[in-house]
């Protein structure tokens, strides 16, 4: 193991030989045509698996379609008790008015937006090389063909290009900034400030994160102006503090949310989870972009840790030994610094206001993960070696894909199915009582897409309230509250003379024990029910839900 600072005492003849830094690269610049298929079959696949159907939408997309449903004004008043930015949501409402509500016309905004974003992230990488080394052609188009296939197939890209959320339009508009980043410090331009003024307003307005991605490249900002003042480089200097303005205005556009924002911040919260510690962020980080719990991609993702050092601080010379150096060029350090310091911001605002991590949350840094990944692909100069690297690597996350795809999200269309065949044998509408809340969304959403919404009163666990949302206000205090037994009795006299449909998760977090205790006080009112639809513990994204049916009094 060597750097770039120590082999410059070795023998000249030994630089001719071994230094991958001084030699021209070995590979071929003509690639085989098989290797032009691979590619073109990986995008493809990568493109085709964002548009195949999912099933019914879970909990977080059917709330991302209630609320987008309310329109502009109604939407933020909704995300008040929700905890998002309302962007997305203004633009879901749009979408949908043009091509349906059904839950593949609404996941289909993600997946063009993710395939939008393929383009985006090979000139991403190919620029990333040339700015280094302008005359680096070869090592920029392997870059960027890698920074293409890695998009198209990494598991997380594919499945937030497929789900009705918000973080396939933040992975785009990051590699959109990152452009106009590269391009101000190349060459400023007022255009370059404005659209990156646009662009960091449009993170913003999407997602929280965007706070700490924004506040790590205005620091970088200040650190290259700080360095080029000290060079004498003022061109270089104007174009800092350019994109530092920029930045500013963008967070100036946000000023109006902020109010929203604060109160978010002191009334829902993350009841869900518990704050982590930073090495929890990055290895359950890596884990799901890979593929989540799945063998084969968690062993691809040892791989792409590999690579994100060789982007970092390696390469391999012409024999295929690793060298490793901080002085080894092209190298991905200031996006590897960006992200480090965007975690370290997020993980300490995280601890300070006692908040969960998801992993869907890294959306605002994938475009700079991958980038890094793709330089390590293509610091390694043999073809041979490079090409089984990525075959190996790809396979993992095919893997995932598949897994992906195959994997249950919900219950609520198996629910579904079974509440209208229940409707159907009764007089008069059933009462299902959905418990806790969190199952209601997806429930009634699927009810919705069959048509029989109307079919059933719908009631969720413990407001007895509108099905359609979560209200996460003060969610944990108000379920530790909550009396099972008085909230069956008025679920009872809503069901005076019907038929009782219970749909209920067990030991849901804030309110361990009830939906229990509800099904017991139930029970003792109607007698032992009946088992409609058990439940399936394959659903990663929503806990197993089981329906029950209680015959009329």
């Amino acid at each position: 193991m060597t750097g770039t600072a120590e082999r410059a005492a070795e023998p000249a003849e030994n630089d001719a030989d071994d230094s991958a830094t001084q030699q021209p690269p070995v590979d071929d610049p003509r690639a085989p045509w098989w290797v032009l298929a691979g590619v073109t079959a990986a995008v493809a696949a990568g493109v085709v698996a964002r548009f195949i159907p999912r099933g019914e939408l879970w909990l977080d997309e059917a709330l991302s379609a209630n609320i987008a449903e309310l329109g502009p004004s109604g939407a933020m008043d909704a995300l008040r008790r929700d905890g998002h930015p309302p962007l997305y949501y203004w633009l879901l409402d749009l979408w949908s008015s043009l091509v349906g509500d059904s839950a593949w016309a609404l996941r289909s905004l993600s997946a063009i937006v993710g395939v939008v974003t393929l383009p985006m992230m090979w000139l991403a990488g190919r620029r990333l090389v040339l700015r280094q080394d302008p005359t680096g052609t070869l090592r920029a188009r392997q870059t960027a063909t890698a920074a293409l296939v890695i998009t198209a197939l990494l598991p997380f890209t594919v499945r937030y290009s497929s789900e009705t959320r918000m973080y396939a339009l933040v992975v785009l508009l990051v590699v959109v900034g990152y452009l106009l980043v590269d391009a101000h410090l190349r060459r400023p331009r007022w255009w370059t400030l404005l659209g990156l003024a646009v662009t960091g307003s449009a993170l913003l307005w999407s997602h929280y994160w965007a706070l700490w991605l924004l506040g790590a490249v205005g620091i970088g900002a200040l650190v290259i102006a700080r360095r080029a003042h000290r060079d004498g480089e003022r061109s270089l200097r104007t174009a800092a503090f350019g994109i530092a303005g920029a930045l500013v205005v963008a967070g100036l556009t946000f000023l109006p949310w902020i109010p929203t924002l604060l109160y978010q911040g002191a009334n829902t919260g993350t009841p869900w989870g518990d704050p982590v510690r930073p090495a929890t962020f990055a290895v359950l980080g890596m884990i799901y972009l890979a593929g989540g719990a799945v063998a084969e991609p968690q062993l691809a993702a040892y791989l792409f840790a590999g690579l994100l050092v060789l982007g970092v601080v390696g390469t391999t010379n012409r024999r295929g030994r690793v060298e490793l150096g901080w002085r080894i060029a092209p190298n991905a350090q200031p996006e590897a610094l960006l992200v480090v310091l965007t975690m370290a911001l997020a993980w300490v605002a995280a601890f300070a206001s006692r908040s969960a991590f998801a992993a869907r949350y890294l959306a605002v840094l994938v475009p700079l993960i991958i980038l890094v990944a793709a330089l390590g692909l293509s610091a390694i100069r043999v073809d041979r070696w490079r090409r089984i690297v990525a075959v190996v690597l790809l396979a993992g996350f095919a893997v995932g894909i598949v897994a992906e795809i195959d994997r249950g999200r919900t219950q609520s269309g198996a629910i579904a199915d079974a509440v209208v065949a229940a409707a159907a044998e009764s007089d008069t509408p059933p009462l299902l009582v959905v418990c806790p809340d969190q199952n209601g969304p997806s429930i009634e959403r699927a009810l919705r897409a069959r048509g029989a919404a109307s079919a059933v009163k719908i009631v969720t666990y413990p407001a007895l309230g509108d099905p359609r949302f979560v209200d996460w206000v003060d969610y944990a205090a108000r379920n530790a509250a909550a009396d099972p037994a008085a909230i069956a009795g008025r679920a009872l006299d809503l069901a005076a003379g019907r038929t009782i449909l219970y749909a209920y998760t067990g030991n849901y977090r804030t309110l361990e024990g009830q939906c229990e205790a509800l099904l017991q006080a139930l029970a003792t009112a109607r007698g032992a029910p009946a088992v409609l639809v058990p439940p399936e513990e394959r659903n990663e994204d929503e806990p197993a839900i089981e329906l029950l049916r209680f015959a009329p009094a």
